[in-house]
């Protein structure tokens, strides 16, 4: 297990880091200074740092006093401070602004694989014989693979967090209250990383007080306390609401039809999760035989199940479903572990022969998918410039000059030596 696990963590991020830049999306830009700040300043005032002058207004929030502070919650940046704080003790900040996104970059491939790993761990309990197809399938077939391992998203530590989560909740151990602890913690943190990780603390605990496991539930309690309270009280400092922070100016009233939203995550052509990941159809069979697991863990991954669907029904009547600049349904990273873990126990039910070889080809697939999001960067602006309409998305439903054929066209391009693309 050990070998398999160093094996599988130096294979991904060697993967991720192939390309050889980071993500420069401005969602990812203010988290590395948010460490620096931190550890040189001892605050959360990204002021000193003029090189985010330019997010200033939605990104970056001007607070009464004249402080900066990025309006996304700090679990990213917490969980990225073991890496950079070593780095910004030589310089304040240590590098230029791309420097920095490429250290955002490290961090991200690091939640990225560290979470495979775990996650692997986690499917060796659950369903064995599908421990390496779905562990490929999660680690280089999904958005982690394209987007969360490509810089500081939220999206890579919130993952890592649930995967440590899954994976204490599941041990052996899972009965002791430390562990239960642990395991809330954990989740505690992926809220403080990304808000909407809520529903998977709230799956877990309901399960624990449905099997009337009571003191593994308060040691669930009890260790979410700690990074859930924390981030309440820095919203209310920062922000003036508890529970929304920094979003609380985004329109909350502005939501597409449920079609739109909907349809777009799971099988529009340049934004699908389906499409991108082909290989997640088979979560519909592992779903049909999840609720007829007579394990300990039939309640646990049922709660996470609803989870992932309350996540996929929140971003489907989000503002901007479309998650923004991105490679694929980036909105739905945090559901991998669930989603997979369903696709791991759907192939476990398929026949030996045509039928698992059927689902490893749609593995396969997902993850040519991703390679040409994570290669074909070339493509990207000129794609995602014709795309911004004013239509709501509905632009992503189309059939021609698709994301995938995009970023595909590029990378023939750079093949054949020519620079740039054409629709």
């Amino acid at each position: 297990m050990r070998r398999s696990a160093i094996a599988i963590f130096i294979a991904f991020f060697a993967v991720y880091q192939l390309n050889g830049r980071p993500h420069a999306e401005v969602d990812c830009v203010a988290a590395p200074f948010e460490v620096c700040a931190l550890v040189r300043h001892g605050s959360f005032d990204l002021r000193p740092y003029p090189e985010l002058s330019g997010l200033v207004g939605f990104h970056v929030r001007e607070l009464p006093d004249g402080a900066w502070v990025s309006a996304r919650s700090p679990g990213a940046a917490l969980t990225a401070l073991p890496v950079i704080a070593p780095f910004a003790l030589l310089g304040d900040p240590p590098f230029s602004a791309n420097g920095m996104l490429t250290l955002g970059k490290v961090v991200g491939s690091i939640c990225v694989a560290a979470s495979a790993v775990l996650f692997f761990i986690t499917c060796r309990r659950i369903a064995p014989a599908a421990a390496w197809p779905a562990t490929i399938l999660f680690g280089l077939g999904t958005c982690l693979c394209s987007v969360a391992s490509q810089a500081l998203w939220m999206h890579g530590p919130a993952t890592f967090w649930l995967c440590a989560a899954l994976a204490l909740l599941t041990a052996e151990r899972s009965d002791r209250f430390s562990w239960s602890a642990a395991a809330g913690f954990a989740l505690g943190f992926a809220v403080l990383a990304r808000p909407s990780t809520a529903f998977f603390a709230l799956a877990s605990g309901t399960s624990l007080v449905i099997e009337r496991r009571w003191r593994e539930a308060a040691g669930l309690a009890v260790g979410s306390a700690v990074p859930l309270g924390f981030l309440c009280i820095l919203n209310t400092f920062f922000f003036g609401d508890p529970v929304l922070g920094g979003y609380a100016v985004v329109n909350w009233n502005q939501k597409p039809p449920l079609w739109l939203g909907l349809g777009g995550l799971l099988i529009a052509p340049s934004r699908g999760m389906l499409v991108y990941s082909p290989a997640l159809l088979l979560t519909l069979w592992g779903v049909r035989y999840l609720f007829g697991r007579a394990d300990s863990y039939r309640t646990l991954l049922s709660g996470w199940a609803v989870a992932g669907a309350l996540t996929v029904l929140f971003y489907a009547r989000w503002c901007e479903w479309r998650g923004g600049w991105c490679y694929g349904p980036r909105l739905l990273c945090e559901t991998m572990p669930i989603f997979c873990l369903l696709f791991a126990v759907g192939y476990e039910r398929l026949r030996a022969g045509w039928p698992r070889r059927a689902a490893i080809a749609l593995v396969a697939l997902s993850v040519t998918v991703h390679l040409v999001g994570l290669f074909g960067y070339g493509g990207s602006l000129d794609w995602h410039l014709r795309h911004e309409r004013s239509d709501g998305g509905r632009c992503l439903f189309e059939m021609h000059d698709t994301q995938i054929e995009a970023h595909a066209r590029a990378i023939l391009n750079q093949l054949a030596g020519h620079r740039g693309e054409s629709p």
